[in-house]
């Protein structure tokens, strides 16, 4: 897939097929997350994959915008360390899409969903207190692929300056 398909026609996935993802799937999507760019290559970020059934159920009905995280059979927490960056935030935010971008690529679906760095995610996880938790997002195989929603022209957001 080349990049400008990807960018254009990747989608937030909110329903997925029960199907596992193969161990080989999951080795070539953490292949191209290392290659998340970070503030001065500190690597800061680190990816939880969650199977757990329970701690899946925990995770999608903390708040209502995490429902989608029920309907997938995984759930990926992407994390930052800000020992190993003053850019952690930023780290984890940058490689959470990068995740997102590789899922697609390999035909899984994955949804942002927004704050998600609490303290009761991060004991149910087993992240430390200090760590930032970019996103919880549910993986899997999408049991649909939404149209695209509708948007702005590209000259209503940007200007130039001379």
């Amino acid at each position: 897939m080349d990049a400008q398909r990807l960018l254009v026609e990747r989608r937030s996935i909110r329903r997925y097929k029960r199907e596992p993802i193969p161990d080989e799937i999951f080795e070539k999507l953490f292949e191209l997350c290392r290659w998340a760019p970070t503030a001065r290559n500190s690597q800061s970020y680190y990816f939880i994959v969650i199977k757990n059934p329970e701690i899946i159920q925990f995770l999608g009905n903390i708040r209502e915008p995490a429902k989608p995280i029920l309907e997938a059979p995984y759930a990926v927490a992407i994390c930052s360390d800000p020992s190993k960056s003053r850019r952690y935030v930023q780290d984890g935010c940058i490689a959470a899409y990068h995740f997102m971008l590789a899922a697609w690529t390999l035909g899984l679906g994955t949804c942002w969903i927004a704050d998600m760095d609490r303290l009761e995610v991060k004991e149910k996880i087993g992240v430390p207190a200090d760590h930032y938790v970019a996103t919880v997002t549910p993986l899997g195989w999408p049991m649909e692929i939404p149209a695209a929603p509708p948007r702005k022209l590209a000259r209503e957001f940007y200007r130039i300056i001379e």
